[in-house]
Parts: C-alpha cells; sequence; structure tokens
C-alpha cells in the first residue's frame, strides 16, 4: 500500500487537483479542500487504531501518540521517499507543501475508493513502531505520583552547554527541596521532561509495561 497506489486511481481532472497546491491556482482548482477532507480522514482513522493498539493507555499519552503519527514531517517524509515532490505543482516545494498534498491524495482517494484508503492507512500509520516512552509525559506523571503524597516537584535550569544552533540543557528535579535527579535535552523542556523520568525511575515509580494486542479495526 502506497500514496503512489491512490493517486493511480484518480481520473485525471481530480489528480491534478490533489497535485496542485493553492500557490499556483484558484482555490477551487487546487487542493485545499481536498486537502481538509483528507486530515480529517487520516486522523479519524488513526485515532482508531491509536485506541485500539493501546487500551492501557487514557486520553492524554492517545493524543501525544496520535499527533506523533501524523505530524507534517512525518507526512512529507512519506511524500518524499515515493517522489511526489516530482509531481506537485506548486511555486514552492518543502515539507508542508508535500505533508498537505499527502492528505490532499487522501482526501480525493476516499472519494474514489474509501476501504483501499483505509487500508493504505492502516498500513503506513503504523502505532505499533511508536517508541510510547519517548512520548510520554514524564512531568504530569510524576506530578501526580508525588501529589498522592503531599508534595510537588520543582525545577530549575543548571546549565546551558553547547553552541547556541545546537543548545543543551541540564535541569534539575526537587522535591520537598531536596534535588532528586536531573536530565539532558535540546530544550528546557526536554530536559525536565528527561529530569521527571530519571526521578520516576529513582522513586521506583514506572509505567506499566504494554501488553500485546491484536488490532481490529473495522472499516
Amino acid at each position: 500500500m502506497s500514496i503512489k497506489e491512490l493517486i493511480e486511481i484518480l481520473p485525471d481532472p481530480l489528480r491534478k487537483r490533489a497535485l496542485t497546491h493553492p500557490s499556483v491556482a484558484d482555490p477551487y482548482h487546487s487542493n485545499g479542500r481536498l486537502e481538509f477532507l483528507g486530515d480529517s480522514i487520516l486522523n479519524h482513522r488513526v485515532a482508531e487504531l491509536v485506541f485500539h493498539s493501546y487500551p492501557e493507555l487514557l486520553e492524554g499519552d492517545l493524543t501525544r501518540i496520535r499527533a506523533h503519527l501524523v505530524r507534517k514531517s512525518f507526512l512529507a517524509s512519506v511524500g518524499r521517499s515515493e517522489g511526489l515532490e516530482e509531481m506537485i505543482e506548486s511555486s514552492v516545494i518543502n515539507d508542508s507543501v508535500i505533508a498537505d498534498t499527502v492528505e490532499a491524495i487522501i482526501g480525493a482517494a476516499y472519494l474514489i475508493d474509501k476501504e483501499l484508503v483505509l487500508r493504505t492507512i492502516d498500513e503506513i500509520f503504523n502505532p505499533s513502531e511508536v517508541d510510547t516512552d519517548e512520548l510520554r509525559d514524564w512531568k504530569t506523571l510524576l506530578q501526580e505520583t508525588l501529589q498522592a503524597e503531599g508534595l510537588r516537584p520543582t525545577y530549575r535550569v543548571i546549565s546551558k552547554q553547547g553552541p547556541p544552533h545546537r543548545p543543551v540543557f541540564i535541569s534539575g528535579v526537587s522535591v520537598d527541596g531536596e534535588e532528586v535527579a536531573t536530565g539532558r535535552g535540546s530544550s528546557i523542556k526536554q530536559s525536565e521532561q528527561a529530569a521527571a523520568r530519571a526521578a520516576l525511575e529513582i522513586l521506583g515509580v514506572r509505567p506499566l509495561p504494554r501488553s500485546p494486542v491484536e488490532v481490529h479495526v473495522g472499516a
């Protein structure tokens, strides 16, 4: 299953519209409306996949996984891997344009063959390939864990290292006035998440292991 296979089922006028960016054509003859439809279909289907793949996760984590799967950079990588930039009519070709075009193709193909589109989404946007540990909100988990004891974490930036274009932040997290752990990352937010994760490990709190599940999503 591929985006190219979806393009192949499109009649010529619809194919041309799906591959034409609004920067070079009238809004009604470019892919803006199809992108709107494709974005909605993609988000809905991926939400189903994530919901059934992770029965142990709650709304916040499910939302993060869905957002990770449908992010613009991934859509653009899918389009580039299939040579889509060579087919698009646009005044500029960048990740945003390619990602929007992928969504427009999904929307256009959905008008022709719904089941093929859903099978293609299932193939490309696989929730089982997501590293959920990397997406987990460790700060929230630490805060909720400590709240049960009447405590709350506080964070501070310890240092900033590296060149301006590639900084490394080191942050510490303290509980009841004592520093429990430190973490590093390319932003303050990432370093705080790393510190919170380290603190949870020190405190002996780990997320529940994920059990393998078989996903069945109705078309």
